[in-house]
C-alpha cells in the first residue's frame, strides 16, 4: 500500500467532505472510499450528509446504505492489506 503524508490525507479528507456540495454523485462515492480507506467511519458520515441534503423524508436513505457498505469495504481492504504487509 502507497504510503501518504499526512498533508495529503487530510486534504483527501477535506476534498472528501466538500464533494457532495461541489461534484456529482459518482465522483463523491470514489473520494468518500477514498477517504474511507485513511478513516472508515467518514464514508458513513458523507452517506447522512447527503441524504439530509437531497433525499426526501418519505424515501429510503440510499446513501447511508451505500455508505455502510463502502464503510465495511473499506475495513475490509485495510484488514486484509494490512495482513498482507506484515506476513510478506
Amino acid at each position: 500500500m502507497i504510503r501518504f503524508s499526512t498533508p495529503t490525507k487530510v486534504a483527501i479528507i477535506l476534498l472528501a467532505c466538500a464533494s457532495p456540495f461541489l461534484f456529482p454523485y459518482a465522483i463523491t462515492a470514489m473520494l468518500a472510499f477514498a477517504a474511507a480507506l485513511i478513516f472508515p467511519p467518514l464514508a458513513l458520515l458523507l452517506g447522512m450528509t447527503i441524504d439530509l441534503l437531497y433525499e426526501p423524508s418519505a424515501y429510503w436513505p440510499l446513501a447511508s446504505i451505500v455508505g455502510v457498505i463502502i464503510c465495511l469495504t473499506a475495513v475490509f481492504v485495510r484488514s486484509f492489506v494490512k495482513a498482507r504487509i506484515m506476513y510478506a
